[in-house]
């Protein structure tokens, strides 16, 4: 659906300052040219040669757009600093589109239709061209490209529409930014995300559903917001396309809604909690309308409640051990800041936005840990999060090599030239890779690639090795267990383990019943007394740097009367073995291991040592 943008009747007040307010542009007498590159000098001098090397606005005949053209140029030369070869090239898309604007009758550029001048350039240039590509249905096709040309003219009148929307109250506008509405949400944050109002044809209607999420911001974040209006334009285009007469919510009844419902559940391709989302978000709006006597709605209800049915609780997805792998396996076929944002996103569960936008001075430390110090703009918070030694030097290197190479950089993570990385080219060159090295899913399918699929991977992963769940979330910077159990799956090996581990604790404290009074008060003469048997280290080894008795030790002894709580540390030590080993945990399988054996050894010795007791009594 093209972009319905606003006109303009009278001559608008840019009130450029000189030169950019002259009608001819004596580019070769200005510090820009004469700063530039020989190679741009060139490009400049070629390009205006029918100009007499000068950028000549008096060739557009309206004296409307010639305004509007000096003011696009001004944004490119001195707001954006565009090359001069750059401008060379803009120049040239000027002089066909005065051309095209001397043929017409038109007001000003936004009465240009995209489709009249594709038309016009058709004549004497390719549309499109073959040298493009997106992702479809699991696998990359070929695609054509539009002509510059037209992507040119597109362009200039945003650039138009944006300055006649700047000049209007924020709510006015038909396009709301998040730093205007939300400026808590939006520090530092880079992305395009709007409120954009302006595909809504008729007036009425976009002024009521305007007035609807200026009312549901007050309790919202901007991204809801945003998802509330997406739901409501799709109902609004189809509304368009099944009865252009409509130019009021008022005139909407049942019979039109389950005309709608048919087109949702048919004809859009939506899945089904898509589905319910969508008439979710709309009846709460028409019953705003109701609640409020406003009459730009209905005045009687028009949606019922079992319309929509969420019949099943959303969960987040993870990733298992082997799709990890394989996601890992196209890291050196990606740019190498690529595959350093995925480690981060695997070890540290966080956002894709919170990566990709993670300021320069995020490290400190505490004592001698590392840790990254971020604002979660989802919650609202600052958040700390601990960093193992390689994600530490990996973040301090690009720290570093960014700070040599792009001095103003804001963010540890920049593409080669210095610019932001933007998520949409982040995931699509990730699919794009995945599909080309033939990485498969679990379920036998290419790998549906998901950024938020890593932070529930660190959930699940925390939960099934045995983590506290108020710490799992304090990690994980979520404020509540509500939101983990969204995002944490127990496996079904930790299930079994854990109720194999409860099955083996239960029994250990069975049979040591009536068994206790057999448990002798043994003691070793100078040792120090621990929760968990004896230390013998002698006093004139000085202080031991342990924080707690080792298992290991050789200066540990252990006692008779704790053989209980030896037998239930080894159920548990065995069943986070089990659950390391399945998720390749090779540090942890080696750390259970050990103390594994030296448990089984002090437990058979103090078993022995009973045993001949009993037979000497």
């Amino acid at each position: 659906m093209e972009q319905i943008l606003i006109k303009q009747c009278e001559l608008p007040q840019f009130n450029l300052t000189e030169p950019y307010g002259n009608d001819i542009w004596d580019v070769m007498e200005w510090d820009y040219y004469k700063d530039a590159s020989e190679y741009c000098q060139k490009a400049w001098n070629a390009r205006s040669n029918v100009m007499e090397r000068k950028m000549d606005f008096t060739l557009c005949q309206n004296l409307i757009i010639r305004e509007e053209a000096k003011y696009y140029c001004y944004l490119l030369v001195a707001v954006k600093n565009i090359s001069l070869g750059v401008f060379a090239d803009y120049a040239d898309k000027f002089k066909l589109l005065f051309s095209f604007v001397n043929t017409g009758n038109y007001k000003t550029v936004l009465d240009i239709g995209t489709a009249d001048y594709e038309r016009y350039i058709g004549e004497t240039h390719k549309v499109k061209t073959n040298n493009g590509s997106a992702l479809s249905g699991g696998e990359v096709i070929p695609v054509k490209k539009r002509n510059r040309l037209i992507s040119f003219l597109d362009s200039f009148k945003k650039a138009v529409n944006d300055f006649i929307e700047s000049s209007k109250p924020v709510f006015e506008r038909d396009c709301w930014h998040k730093k205007d509405i939300k400026p808590n949400e939006a520090e530092g944050i880079t992305d395009k995300k709007n409120l954009d109002f302006s595909t809504i044809r008729h007036p009425m209607m976009k002024q009521a559903v305007k007035d609807f999420i200026y009312f549901k911001l007050a309790s919202i974040t901007f991204g809801a917001a945003c998802e509330y209006l997406r739901q409501i334009k799709t109902f609004c285009q189809w509304l368009h396309e099944d009865d252009k007469n409509i130019d009021s919510f008022k005139d909407v009844d049942r019979q039109m809604i389950e005309r709608y419902f048919v087109f949702l559940r048919v004809e859009s391709g939506f899945s089904q909690h898509h589905i319910n989302k969508n008439i979710l978000d709309l009846s709460i709006m028409f019953e705003y309308g109701l609640l409020s006597d406003d009459n730009r709605f209905p005045a009687v209800p028009i949606f019922m409640a079992n319309d929509y049915t969420f019949k099943t609780n959303r969960r987040a997805k993870y990733y298992t051990a082997e799709e990890v792998t394989g996601i890992f396996s196209i890291i050196p076929y990606l740019p190498k800041v690529y595959g350093k944002i995925l480690l981060l996103l695997y070890y540290c569960g966080m956002r894709i936005s919170e990566v990709l936008r993670l300021p320069i001075d995020c490290l400190h430390y505490n004592g001698d840990v590392p840790y990254i110090t971020l604002y979660m703009y989802k919650t609202e918070r600052h958040h700390n999060i601990p960093l193992n030694n390689s994600i530490h030097r990996i973040i301090d290197a690009e720290i570093k090599k960014n700070k040599r190479k792009h001095p103003k950089a804001k963010y540890v993570f920049l593409n080669e030239d210095g610019s932001v990385i933007q998520y949409s080219t982040f995931c699509k060159k990730i699919k794009i890779t995945l599909l080309n090295h033939n990485v498969m899913g679990n379920d036998g399918k290419p790998l549906a690639f998901r950024t938020h699929r890593f932070r529930s991977t660190k959930a699940t992963d925390l939960i099934n090795l045995g983590e506290n769940p108020h710490k799992a979330a304090e990690i994980l910077g979520m404020k509540s267990l509500s939101t983990l159990s969204y995002y944490a799956t127990a496996k079904q090996t930790s299930v079994n383990e854990h109720m194999q581990e409860y099955l083996r604790k239960e029994s250990i404290l069975i049979n040591s019943i009536g068994k206790m009074d057999e448990f002798s008060l043994d003691d070793y003469e100078n040792a120090i007394p621990l929760c968990n048997g004896w230390c013998c280290r002698p006093a004139g080894f000085g202080v031991c740097d342990k924080a707690n008795a080792c298992l290991t030790c050789p200066q540990f002894k252990p006692s008779s009367r704790h053989l209980v709580s030896y037998q239930i540390q080894l159920s548990e030590l065995e069943s986070t073995l089990a659950v390391a080993e399945e998720n390749g945990y090779t540090r942890i399988v080696e750390k259970c291991k050990t103390e594994i054996k030296a448990l089984r050894e002090i437990i058979e010795k103090l078993e022995e040592t009973l045993n001949e007791k009993h037979k000497r009594s």
